[in-house]
């Protein structure tokens, strides 16, 4: 009896990262399925347009569209004609502060989600936008205010939590932001992010056995997880448990050996114990892994010194000198003088909880994942 051929229902369907189709050279069709989507609604809207060209809901929709489709330039045409109109058309000046923020546009974001607020005081994406904006101008204290307005709009708002907790890290007020970790854990207890910052907020406020419960926490949600045991480890050091944080570095190595974090911090730790040749070999691990690994590099050059290898200290430090220049910054000795003291090893701790919400400030900062859509998230 011949085989029966499967149903179309047997099938398993498979999403495809999209980085997958750049390295291919293709384009992702997720992405021009939306594509095509939006432009579908954009002729839509211009149609009806035709007989209604003055009017603000459509306009707002219409601008919305083409954020959606990254065209921010005719979305703020249209929205500066809408609220040119309609001085308290508070979606209107919303959307507009919402398209020059992701324009690059941030100061003229501030003024115009500000005069939203002015007009809906009770609009949560408005709050929680311009939190995102100021967060990308480093207004911090700003930033701050907006997020605890969505809170208390919104007192379930887990995103907004946590973004607050990242404007509270970003100015060193760590015993506010581990007080607001801790509340937004309560709606999300499994969250590893929010666990790891809680940690690492322990840490940075020298609360080092918090730090350590913490950081077990982060790692029984995902054993899998090289940098949470990264994390482990440094609350282990610092607590001088040393086999075990010998044991949580080299068990980061394991799960990826192409991690090189766990080298860092394995080789900060021998060399504060005086074994600068494993340090010596650990830090090199590391740099040969992330030739951009500038505190490998530095800690290199400083142990270098101390064995009397001078050559290959200068090496070191011109190499890490010039990885800090490309970054913009300056070296611990411009800054600090940390240079000057040729055993102050640093140790490399995990900062995955320097933004609560997964992001960083170039780029995908907190509060501005959800701009695009104008929605706040779920």
């Amino acid at each position: 009896m011949a085989e029966e051929k499967g149903n179309a229902t047997d099938w398993i369907t498979m999403k495809i990262e999209p980085y997958i189709f750049e390295e291919l050279g293709v384009r992702d069709p997720e992405q021009i399925k939306l594509e095509t989507k939006i432009m579908k609604k954009v002729r839509q809207v211009n149609k009806e347009l035709k007989t209604d060209p003055k009017n603000p809901d459509k306009l707002n929709e219409l601008a919305t569209y083409y954020i959606d489709g990254g065209n921010y330039e005719d979305a703020i045409k249209i929205l500066k004609t809408v609220v040119s109109r309609d001085p308290k058309n508070a979606r209107g000046f919303k959307l507009l502060g919402t398209a020059y923020s992701l324009f690059d546009h941030e100061e003229e974001a501030v003024r115009e989600l500000n005069r939203a607020a002015e007009l809906a005081p009770d609009d949560i994406e408005i709050h929680f936008n311009l939190g995102g904006v100021y967060m990308l101008l480093e207004y911090f204290h700003n930033a701050e205010q907006s997020f605890k307005r969505v809170i208390e709009l919104d007192p379930t708002d887990i995103m907004a939590y946590a973004n607050l907790a990242a404007a509270y890290d970003v100015q060193m007020m760590y015993e506010e932001e581990i007080m607001i970790l801790k509340k937004v854990l309560m709606f999300s207890p499994e969250d590893k992010e929010l666990r790891s910052a809680l940690s690492t907020t322990y840490f940075n406020a020298n609360h080092h056995d918090e730090a350590l419960n913490a950081a077990l926490c982060v790692v029984e949600i995902d054993e899998k997880d090289p940098q949470a045991y990264c994390n482990l480890g440094s609350c282990y050091a610092v607590k001088g448990m040393v086999d075990e944080a010998v044991r949580a570095f080299k068990k980061a190595s394991e799960i990826d050996p192409e991690y090189n974090l766990p080298h860092t911090n394995l080789g900060s730790l021998f060399a504060t114990l005086g074994r600068l040749e494993s340090a010596i070999k650990e830090f090199k691990l590391a740099a040969s892994l992330n030739r951009s690994d500038a505190l490998a590099w530095y800690n290199l050059y400083n142990c270098y010194k101390e064995v009397n290898r001078l050559e290959d200290a200068e090496e070191a430090y011109r190499t890490y000198e010039k990885l800090m220049k490309t970054m913009g910054q300056d070296t611990p000795t411009e800054k600090t003088g940390q240079g000057q003291n040729p055993s102050n090893i640093p140790g490399g701790v995990s900062q995955t909880g320097g933004y609560a919400g997964g992001g960083d400030m170039s780029g995908n900062a907190p509060g501005m994942e959800t701009l695009a859509d104008g929605k706040k998230p779920e």
